[in-house]
C-alpha cells in the first residue's frame, strides 16, 4: 500500500479507491493540492493516477516557506516513486502544468485560484491553512473550475481537532465550520453531495476527511 503525507494514517485504502473511482471517471484527470507539506500524498496521488494509464497531471499549491513545507523531502519522494517533478514561482501569468508530471506553484491558494488558474479540475484537496475562511474561500475557489462529477475533500474534518492552534487564522482549525457554512454538509449548497466522510486511525496520527461530489 502506497505511503501517504502527515495525517493520512488509516485513510490510505480510501484515497487510492477514490483516485482510481476519479480516473475510471474522466478520459483526463487534473488533481489539485493545496497543502504540500513534504510531498508524500501529492505524489501518492500522482503516481496512483500515472498507474491507471489515464493521462493525467498533478499541481501542488504552497508557500515556499509554508508550514511543514520540504522542497528537499518532495523532490527525494519524487525520484523515489519515478516522477517528474518541477517547481514554478508564477509573476503575472501561470505557466501551464505539464501532463504526466508533478508541479508545485508557489503562490497563496486564492489567488493561484481566482486570478492564475483558468483551466478544469477534476480532483482537489484542501488541505493547506485549516481556519474557517481559509477553507471556505480555497472550496470557493476550487467550486469555479470542478467538472461534473468532479471530487472535493477536505482533510482535518475531525470534530476534535475544532480549535487547536495553527500558524495562519488565529480561530485556529475548524475544517468542519467552513464545511457548514458552505452548506456541502445539509446539501444546501446546489450541485454538491457529500459522498463519505473517511475515518482515520488515530493510532496512526490520522485525521477523517469529508469528500464530495459536484454533480
Amino acid at each position: 500500500m502506497i505511503a501517504f503525507g502527515f495525517g493520512m494514517g488509516g485513510l490510505q485504502e480510501r484515497l487510492e479507491a477514490v483516485t482510481k473511482s476519479v480516473a475510471e471517471t474522466f478520459d483526463e484527470v487534473t488533481y489539485l493540492e493545496i497543502g504540500v507539506g513534504e510531498g508524500k500524498t501529492l505524489t501518492a496521488i500522482a503516481k496512483i493516477l500515472r498507474d491507471t494509464g489515464k493521462r493525467w497531471r498533478a499541481i501542488g499549491v504552497e508557500l515556499p516557506n509554508g508550514y511543514s513545507f520540504s522542497r528537499e523531502r518532495t523532490e527525494e519522494i519524487s525520484r523515489l516513486r519515478g516522477l517528474d517533478l518541477g517547481f514554478v514561482t508564477p509573476n503575472g501569468n501561470i505557466q501551464r502544468p505539464p501532463w504526466g508530471a508533478v508541479t508545485v506553484y508557489f503562490k497563496d491558494s486564492q489567488t493561484f485560484l481566482t486570478e492564475l488558474w483558468q483551466e478544469p479540475l477534476h480532483f482537489a484537496l484542501i488541505d493547506g491553512c485549516h481556519g474557517r475562511p481559509c477553507v471556505r474561500l480555497d472550496f470557493l475557489g476550487i467550486e469555479a473550475w470542478m467538472e461534473h462529477r468532479g471530487i472535493a475533500m477536505f482533510h482535518d474534518f475531525s470534530v476534535e481537532q475544532i480549535g487547536q492552534h495553527q500558524p495562519h487564522c488565529p480561530g485556529g482549525i475548524d475544517v468542519r465550520g467552513a464545511v457548514n457554512d458552505l452548506g456541502l454538509i445539509s446539501g444546501k449548497r446546489k450541485g454538491w453531495r457529500l459522498t463519505e466522510v473517511m475515518t482515520a486511525d488515530r493510532i496512526q496520527d490520522g485525521w477523517d476527511m469529508a469528500v464530495f461530489q459536484k454533480d
